[in-house]
């Protein structure tokens, strides 16, 4: 009878596997759960990026277009800004095919030149280190007049690098990829501490369930179960992309897994035209009529300013909506300056470029229209909620009475091999 007694206690008790596991989930958690929280939070914000700068650019966006009047060139637009912003530096623009819509210039404000000053002084407000503080600068296409301006890129900048550096630049980026690794950890192992013994009616109920009726403890228990099940999948994809990212090792197996080149970068300046100064570049209008004629069904083009005159390869967005990293219902190109042609890359070199967006915007969530952003963001938000609500869990046992504990791990146990549970 003893031994009989014995060998149901041990059938009752957690298995090694559940027992390493949930120890390591545990500390885990406690040790990445800041670190997590942060990038999750951070990459969701990002998500609604486009709507978010482009609800702050407000009636800026929009002009009163003059009947019969012909919209200023990029040239004499870009002049217009520097002499009201001489502060800024343009580095691309958007131009817009309605005639209602604004010219809009992309800029950073200018480190200090004076190189003792920049050494002595302390960045205030509006600088930040020498690359300056990005922001969006809306012009009046027909007057060349700044009717309003957005630092909701700027904003948006330092969240995308929170999410992947933490602002610490290379340690950062180390600390991150190693806590999305756990996180990868932590949501298997949140599977397997999930998965009941035995499947039944009350296991199903309390395994894809929240209960109601129970207190807060409990229901923060559910939340982080139930709600963890059915993120993982998302979330383990949205880890495995952001890993991608992370590490050169992954890209590049992801690169020629798909016959992209891992090198692209180094092949594609063997076949960008080399600069001659005795030839010129066609202007910006140019490159814009030609795209517009060429993709009629675009709103909208981006083209990259470039830093010098020796730069002979200008990047072009041609698309139904540019957004701050998305692209829909278009094309980016990089194109000769001068002939406007794109220049014909090598197949690895340009699936390089297709591989290399489409891991992006399946890590954002740009995969499915507003339908992907909502999901990611749902998803984002649940991932984010878990190290809260796994340190709550184990908060709340750590001060818990030995009775009451001891009542939460029975009520645990139940739930595990499918007994009648009892409201904690």
């Amino acid at each position: 009878m003893e031994n009989k007694k014995t060998n149901q206690k041990k059938k009752q008790g957690k298995s090694l596997t559940k027992k390493i596991t949930g120890w390591l989930h545990l500390w885990l958690g406690l040790v990445s759960g800041i670190i997590v929280l942060t990038v999750t939070l951070s990459g969701t914000v990002f998500v609604f990026c486009d709507e978010i700068i482009d609800l702050c650019g407000g009636s800026a966006k929009y002009v009163q277009a003059p009947a019969n009047a012909k919209k200023m060139t990029p040239e004499e637009l870009l002049v217009q800004f520097q002499k009201q912003a001489p502060d800024r530096k343009a580095f691309y623009f958007d131009t817009y095919k309605e005639a209602d819509r604004s010219f809009r210039v992309a800029s950073a404000s200018k480190p200090p030149k004076d190189k003792n000053a920049e050494k002595t002084a302390k960045p205030k407000g509006k600088e930040r280190g020498p690359r300056g503080v990005f922001a969006y600068h809306y012009l009046n296409p027909y007057t060349g007049k700044i009717i309003g301006s957005t630092q909701s890129y700027e904003f948006f900048y330092v969240v995308a690098h929170i999410h992947a550096q933490l602002l610490a630049g290379k340690f950062g980026k180390t600390v991150v990829g190693v806590a999305s690794i756990i996180f990868f950890i932590q949501l298997i192992g949140g599977l397997i501490l999930w998965w009941p013994k035995k499947w039944n009616k009350t296991t199903r109920t309390t395994a894809f369930k929240i209960k109601s009726g129970t207190k807060w403890r409990r229901k923060n228990y559910d939340f982080h179960n139930v709600f963890g099940f059915y993120s993982l999948l998302p979330a383990v994809f949205i880890t495995i992309t952001g890993l991608i990212m992370a590490y050169k090792v992954l890209s590049d197996l992801t690169q020629e897994a798909f016959g992209g080149a891992a090198d692209a970068h180094t092949i594609a300046e063997k076949y960008e035209p080399r600069f001659d100064p005795e030839k010129k570049a066609l202007s910006f209008t140019a490159f814009i009529d030609k795209n517009f004629k060429e993709f009629p069904e675009a709103q909208q083009i981006r083209m990259s300013i470039p830093r010098n005159d020796s730069a002979t390869v200008y990047h072009v967005v041609a698309a139904e909506f540019i957004g701050l990293k998305s692209i829909v219902g278009g094309k980016s190109m990089e194109t000769n300056k001068y002939t406007g042609n794109e220049i014909n890359y090598p197949k690895e070199v340009q699936m390089h470029e297709v591989i290399e967006h489409m891991n992006f915007d399946l890590h954002v969530g740009y995969w499915g229209g507003m339908f992907g952003k909502i999901f990611t963001f749902v998803i984002g938000i649940i991932c984010t909620s878990l190290p809260v609500t796994g340190f709550l869990i184990w908060w709340g046992r750590r001060n818990k009475s030995p009775k009451k504990t001891k009542e939460i791990k029975n009520i645990h146990q139940h739930r595990k091999e499918g007994h009648h549970e009892q409201l904690v």
